[in-house]
């Protein structure tokens, strides 16, 4: 569900990272260092596919009692991306944090293709899985 949301209502802040990743647009200014560092390194995002969405929220208290209670933000798209630098696609992970104060965090790391396997594959298989204990308790023709 996560992932269809993020396709009809994308993260705005995501999608200009990635698009000044692109070299197509403006970073925030809150990403610019992060979207220069990548740049640097591997060079600018020539295609980019996103394949899946990630959302939480966070609530943080401080035990000594000092600061007030600290709400978070973290919002995550995972791609399939393809950089000029490197030889062959990656799946990339672009996370945005905000704090209850609206100050802005972004990252990007290198995500294992078993994660995204075990995030879509379990699922299906359960899914499957009902399907066929459906179909198996039930036979074509029976009457109830």
């Amino acid at each position: 569900m996560p992932f269809l949301y993020s396709i009809l209502f994308p993260n705005e802040d995501i999608e200009r990272f990635v698009t000044a990743l692109k070299d197509r647009g403006e970073a925030a200014p809150d990403a610019d260092s992060v979207v220069e560092q990548t740049k640097a390194t591997v060079g600018s995002l020539t295609r980019a596919i996103q394949i899946g969405a990630y959302f939480e929220m966070g609530l943080g208290f401080h035990l000594s009692g000092t600061h007030a209670t600290e709400h978070t933000h973290r919002s995550q798209a995972i791609y399939v991306a393809r950089f000029q630098k490197l030889p062959k696609p990656m799946l990339l992970s672009v996370t945005l944090y905000v704090n209850n104060e609206g100050e802005k965090a972004y990252g990007l790391s290198e995500v294992a293709p078993l994660t995204v396997v075990r995030g879509y594959g379990v699922p299906i298989a359960l899914f499957a899985a009902s399907l066929f204990l459906a179909r198996r308790r039930n036979p074509p023709g029976a009457t109830a």
